[in-house]
């Protein structure tokens, strides 16, 4: 562990070397999101105790920059303060800075000490000295709500092999000697972490920033069962590679508690994809979902093989001469839908769900799909060449929330075993520089496997029995209370009587599904509660539901996709005819296996079963229109006065509107 020792001003800064991993009885970690989906992780030996989400505090969906309190609040709920903390993980969305909600508090310094004190030959000199550099030239830039700003730095040092013209087809051409140096070349890893301080509430602490794609990795693979696996991460980055800079998606290796970066992965699916939600009007971070909706309604009308490949090699189809800032790096693919659109006469300005924007969607779908199983196959190539393959693919990234194509990786290609955590979006890469600070930069072993059938998404905050107790009390006068209920059986007949079903139970969950624990239930058998829930949450009514399914029976009414599904992150097709509410119109369905050891979400799936012969129930977020999910009691409250929603359980209370 980093001993404190006081620096010349008499702060405490961190200066001794870690002991050996055998040697050390805890390790405490503190991991910091600090773009957008904010967010604290606190790890201690390995093990995540808690995740928090900024947005379910503030109440601000995607909200960034990370607040000084929500550190300690995580610290308390652990029973830890600050002054047990040993290091600091740090990460932030490429486009963002270091930055706090008062600098006065929690600020952010490179440090060369760091690296001397956990061990020089982890970090690149080089790698430290741009950043330093660079943050020196552009302090005053960019500057948001405090005045303390240090930036961040994703220029990875890169190997030759990826910058070149060729792109991802040069991996056929190479000896097989550069292939295996690749693999076992450790500055490569190194190219990709810095050496940094925190400052919070006076004390120094020692720090490891960890570059972005890299933390989304390293929140997958050490998060799964895979002793051995390869890592696809990927989001909208510029798919541009230089020598020196570089923010699109990276292929990486995992291995034990290894885990090294073995190629980018530069082609434009994310930004396509993005643009595209953008162009529709879908609104914000939250758009690619919605995108990923409407596409089941449309033709691929505008899809165009010549795009499938690196960005780089097709620079001259893809990239825009006059350097629009918005469509630089996917301009010819938006060219050509734009022309072809006004040649067959579509009407462009149209709503999303008109003609063109419904094309539109399913040929950004296919051109996804397309690209990232070019990336997958080319994966394939190299992980083959050097002797490495294996059926072992993690993805994450908030590309990874893609719920057609995670399918179509797993029924067509030789990644059969395919992990994708809860948190893949920006708010899980709290969770990866920690991890990824404590198995690979520090040595630690991981510990034991993770069942891949469970959810390990129950991460964030639980709220106490007192707290409910006064939640309900407050509530009495207004609303009808039934406290000590038989949750399964209750919530069960309620869903069987066509009643909607908010459930706020256990944990909050990591990530932007709801599995069950902060969620809106109603029967899936009623076609017509498709329409009556987007009602209810003012969202678009053509955007489909997941359905919830005891795994143990989920042949029996969905084909395709992995054998299990318990993150919500995989499309199946729907065999039944009796599930119309969660059947999408191309008969898909995002399904989401639970497993006897799920609790509660579980006991009231089965009782519905022995209710209605059915072993799944419509299962959607439990947040109104542009809110993130429930964090508390009181919210849950709210949702139910202010919407249509016939009862609330909080924990075993059943809690409904009083009858006018």
């Amino acid at each position: 562990m980093i001993t404190a020792e006081e620096s010349s001003d008499g702060r405490s800064v961190g200066t001794k070397r870690f002991l050996p991993a055998s040697k050390v009885l805890s390790m405490l970690i503190v991991g910091l999101q600090c773009g957008h989906d904010a967010s604290v992780a606190v790890v201690m030996n390995g093990q995540v105790l808690v995740h928090l989400e900024q947005e379910r505090v503030t109440r601000i969906r995607h909200d960034e920059v990370i607040a000084v309190d929500l550190i300690h609040q995580a610290l308390g709920y652990c029973g830890l303060a600050a002054k047990d903390v040993d290091l600091f993980a740090l990460c932030t969305t490429q486009r963002f800075g270091y930055q706090s909600d008062d600098a006065s508090r929690l600020s952010f310094s490179y440090s060369w000490e760091t690296a001397e004190a956990l061990g020089a030959d982890k970090f690149r000199r080089t790698v430290f000295d741009r950043a330093v550099e660079i943050s020196k030239n552009i302090e005053n830039r960019n500057i948001r709500k405090n005045g303390h700003y240090l930036y961040n730095s994703e220029w990875p040092d890169m190997a030759d092999v990826w910058t070149t013209k060729r792109g991802m087809l040069l991996i056929d051409e190479l000896k097989e000697s550069i292939i295996n140096d690749i693999f076992t070349t450790p500055s490569l890893a190194a190219g990709h972490v810095l050496p940094m301080t925190v400052t919070l509430d006076g004390k120094v602490y020692p720090a490891v920033g960890v570059m972005h794609q890299l933390s989304h990795a390293a929140a997958a693979f050490y998060q799964s069962s895979f002793e051995t696996a390869a890592v696809f991460a990927q989001d909208v980055g510029n798919p541009i590679r230089s020598r020196n800079k570089y923010t699109g998606g990276m292929l990486f290796h995992g291995e034990g508690h290894r885990l090294i970066p073995i190629w980018t992965a530069p082609v434009a699916a994310g930004l396509i994809y993005n643009r595209c939600a953008e162009l529709l009007e879908l609104g914000g971070a939250g758009g690619p979902g919605k995108l990923m909706g409407l596409s089941a309604y449309g033709e691929p009308v505008f899809f165009d093989s010549r795009f499938i490949g690196d960005v780089e090699p097709l620079a001259d189809l893809y990239l825009n001469p006059q350097r629009d800032p918005d469509f630089t790096y996917a301009y010819g693919w938006f060219d050509v839908v734009d022309r072809k659109a006004r040649q067959l006469g579509y009407a462009v300005d149209g709503p999303a769900f008109g003609s063109f924007g419904k094309d539109l969607a399913a040929s950004a779908q296919k051109t996804f799909e397309a690209l990232v199983l070019f990336v997958v196959e080319r994966l394939r190539v190299l992980l083959t060449r050097a002797g490495r393959m294996g059926p072992n693919l993690c993805l994450s990234g908030g590309c990874a929330l893609n719920c057609p194509t995670n399918s179509r990786i797993v029924e067509e290609t030789e990644f059969t075993s395919v992990f994708v955590p809860p948190s893949c979006d920006d708010g899980g890469l709290s969770i990866g520089a920690s991890l990824y600070a404590y198995h690979h930069v520090l040595g630690h072993d991981r510990r034991e496997a993770a069942d891949p059938t469970h959810s390990i998404a129950a991460l964030g905050r639980g709220i106490s029995t007192k707290s409910i107790t006064q939640a309900v009390k407050a509530a009495a006068t207004e609303f009808e209370i039934e406290p000590g209920v038989d949750l399964a059986e209750r919530a069960a007949a309620d869903l069987a009587s066509d009643n909607v079903v908010a459930l706020f139970q256990g944990r909050a969950e990591s990530g932007p599904r709801a599995l069950g624990h902060r969620s809106l239930l109603a029967d899936p058998r009623r076609t017509e509660n498709w329409a009556r829930v987007n009602g209810l949450k003012s969202r678009e009514l053509w955007r489909p539901f997941a359905p919830a399914c005891l795994s143990e029976k989920l042949r029996d009414h969905f084909d395709g996709g992995p054998p299990h599904s318990p993150h919500m992150l995989f499309n199946y097709r729907v065999r039944s005819q009796s599930l119309g509410a969660v059947t999408h119109v191309d008969g898909s369905a995002r399904v989401q296996t639970v497993h006897p050891a799920s609790g509660a979400f579980r006991d009231i799936i089965e009782a519905f079963d022995r209710r209605t012969g059915t072993p799944v129930v419509m299962n959607t977020s439990l947040n109104g229109p542009g809110e993130p999910i429930v964090e508390t009691p009181e919210h849950a409250l709210n949702f139910l006065r202010r919407t249509g929603t016939d009862v609330l359980y909080l924990e075993n209370n059943r809690i409904r509107k009083r009858s006018a």
